[in-house]
């Protein structure tokens, strides 16, 4: 109900003044506006699924009194009324939003042309993995305006969406069990509840046990009889950002909203839609502005994932799976599938404009090519995939999936930080086991960090400490390896050496400006790596005397980083002022930190800080058995609050333990011995 409440452009209506800007741009966009088209298209089968999911919902919620609704709705007065397919179908849009969209803002931001270009240059380098061949095409166009509500839109569908993830596959012959081993880990929020249920289904169709996302009414990762399967972010080009500044003013719409607004008066607010999609750079009706640009995403048209997951849930090969991916859009994905009979690989997931052979990277792209890339679509089964490599394993972590686009799909990839470790890890073991893979899950190996102290070693060395405090910090970081594990004094000396030596860097180098940007983008680590060098010997003491004078001070404190490093578990409204401590449960010290497996992400600092974001649920399976499946999620299996299964798989995942979810009827039945008998209507 809150998500919908969301995705509606509704929150004011909860949360007052504060968050009008919030659905004046989720309105403008509209994430629900191919719901109708998409549930329409559906095949009966399909949409038979759907409605007798959706009944199923409003007929509990039919039996509950008013008193009884859920502590949330009634808090944030949210009245229950009927679910409907669109609604199931509008959420997984939400899961979609494309997460190109934020570096594209925050490189439009940069207001000097020569500095956009050059950043644009670097930043396309490391995510690709190759410089750009083309220049970026239309810069910063004038009358941009203010792009903080439309930024905080890009944020609010980060944190929301499916941006991280990690996923492994394992063939039989690197087996120790002879059978195909799979292991995947979604990057989210760490909220609860949980966007995620484990469940269990049986039925005359299906066979499964995975995890579903509330709201929804298909698997989205896990494992049936025959075949299991996981996902990552793929970081689709699935949008444009089009620039429609010199369109003539007839070509726009006017839409009106009313936005009500709790404790204070209600309110409205005009958007704009052009040819190419809602227009978000004008979001805050400034009147002399102009129409800069407008988001085209194919999430406004007809794909069916519903019927997709469907054919995941029933297929028993590799090959059937790829064939069920061939309606399947958003979120765009890396599915890695291992089957029974020995297979594994790798499946691209996505509808992509049909860009030419070539076609450049574009922060913003003009309306007449946009409409000739958008005539046509590549779907998945258009698009590179793998099967039984000859590594005997594969990998995925948002990075580049394919050397080969000749058929241009890719965005800004993921920095290759977790999907090289996790690659490092697979192949150096010849005969994997689950508690291998379980292992790795909880891997918080930092190798970019690692790096750049290697890159550093010899001024280290070569560094006469100024006391003893430094001489201890320098003995810390020459032997660290790596692990920004809780119990470690060497990984909080290093983040306190980072959080001085990369801004010193940039001032050394009179390039101060590139700092902010690479923090907010997350590759202030991987920039400085190829920065540093361009330090001379009369620099490097301004650079490396306050980073080791600030590590010094750290390891003299004597404390790791799980002493400033935490994760808050709590209740969404622990974040409210003055209350917010009430829905609070834990502060636990953890490991991992912004790229590693075990994903902590975190703000660059060595002061308490709280991670927000990263690996908050697990799986694993050996399918050479299939009651070998292992669940967890942070938090619980009920989104009732203080209910005794609201929060009690938080310790599980914390120590890296798991709840078995088998798929035999006689196992289930020993396992799951409390049974609810539901029978259906006619």
């Amino acid at each position: 109900a809150l998500l919908r409440r969301l995705i509606q452009g509704r929150l004011s209506e909860s949360a007052g003044p504060l968050t009008t800007g919030y659905d004046a741009a989720i309105r403008a966009f509209d994430f629900a506006r191919a719901a109708d088209d998409i549930y329409a298209a559906m095949p009966p089968d399909s949409r038979a699924w759907l409605d007798r999911f959706v009944a199923g919902i409003n007929t509990y919620a039919a039996a509950q009194q008013r008193d009884d609704l859920p502590h949330e709705m009634r808090l944030l007065a949210v009245d229950w009324v009927p679910w409907t397919p669109q609604d199931s179908i509008a959420i997984g849009r939400l899961g979609g939003a494309d997460i190109n969209w934020l570096t594209q803002l925050a490189l439009l931001r940069i207001e000097n042309d020569d500095l956009r270009a050059r950043v644009f240059r670097r930043v396309v380098t490391v995510a690709r993995g190759n410089p750009p061949t083309h220049d970026d095409g239309p810069g910063r166009v004038a009358g941009l305006g203010d792009l903080e509500t439309v930024t905080q839109f890009a944020e609010l569908t980060r944190l929301l969406g499916k941006s991280g993830s990690n996923s492994m596959v394992v063939a039989p012959s690197r087996s120790a069990s002879n059978a195909a081993l799979i292991a995947s880990d979604p990057h989210l929020g760490f909220i609860i509840p949980n966007v995620w249920i484990v469940a269990g289904l049986r039925s005359p169709s299906y066979t499964m046990a995975g995890m579903m996302a509330a709201g929804t009414p298909t698997f989205g990762f896990g494992r049936n009889m025959d075949l299991a399967w996981g996902g990552t972010n793929l970081r689709a080009r699935t949008s444009d950002l089009v620039a429609v500044g010199d369109l003539p003013p007839e070509q726009f719409t006017d839409h009106d909203h009313d936005i009500g607004v709790r404790f204070w008066f209600d309110t409205s607010t005009t958007t704009r839609s052009s040819p190419h999609g809602p227009v978000m750079s004008d979001l805050d009706a400034l009147p002399d502005t102009g129409a800069a640009f407008a988001i085209r995403w194919v999430g406004h048209t007809v794909s069916d994932e519903v019927t997709a997951l469907l054919g995941a849930m029933r297929a028993r090969t590799f090959d059937e799976f790829r064939d069920a991916m061939q309606t399947f859009a958003l979120p765009s994905q890396t599915f890695l599938v291992a089957d029974t009979q020995g297979a594994i690989g790798s499946v691209t997931a996505t509808k992509v404009p049909a860009r030419p052979p070539g076609a450049p990277l574009r922060l913003l792209v003009d309306p007449t090519t946009s409409d000739a890339d958008w005539q046509d679509f590549y779907w998945g089964t258009d698009l590179p995939y793998v099967k039984n490599p000859k590594s005997g394993f594969l990998a995925s972590a948002n990075n580049r999936p394919s050397a080969d686009e000749s058929l241009p799909f890719g965005g800004f990839f993921s920095q290759a930080e977790r999907f090289s470790r996790i690659a490092a890890l697979l192949a150096a073991d010849e005969s994997l086991s689950l508690d291998a893979l379980k292992a790795m899950q909880l891997d918080a190996v930092s190798p970019l960090s690692l790096q750049l102290v290697d890159d550093l070693r010899p001024r280290l060395t070569a560094w006469s400490p100024r006391n003893r405090a430094e001489r201890q910090a320098v003995a810390l970081l020459l032997a660290w390896d790596g692990a920004y594990a809780a119990d470690s004094t060497a990984a909080l000396v290093f983040e306190s050496f980072l959080t001085e030596l990369l801004p010193a860097t940039y001032r050394a180098l009179d390039r101060e400006p590139e700092f902010a940007i690479y923090q907010a983008l997350g590759l202030g680590r991987a920039m400085l790596r190829e920065d540093i060098a361009g330090l001379t010997d009369g620099q490097w003491p301004a650079v490396l005397g306050p980073a080791l004078a600030k590590a010094g001070t750290t390891a003299a404190a004597g404390r790791t980083w799980g002493d400033v490093h935490t994760l808050r578990v709590q209740h969404f409204l622990g974040n409210l002022p003055l209350i917010g401590g009430r829905y609070r449960i834990a502060s636990l010290p953890v490991s991992g930190s912004r790229e590693t497996i075990l994903k902590t992400s975190h703000a660059l600092s060595a002061e308490p800080h709280r991670s927000s974001f990263g690996a908050q649920s697990r799986h694993v399976s050996d399918l050479a058995d299939p009651d070998e499946n292992y669940f967890v999620l942070l938090g619980g299996q009920d989104g009732w609050i203080n209910s005794e299964n609201f929060a009690d798989q938080v310790p599980l995942w914390h120590t890296g333990d798991y709840v078995r979810v088998p798929l035999t009827p006689a196992a289930v039945a020993a396992t799951f011995p409390h049974v609810t008998v539901l029978q259906p209507t006619p």
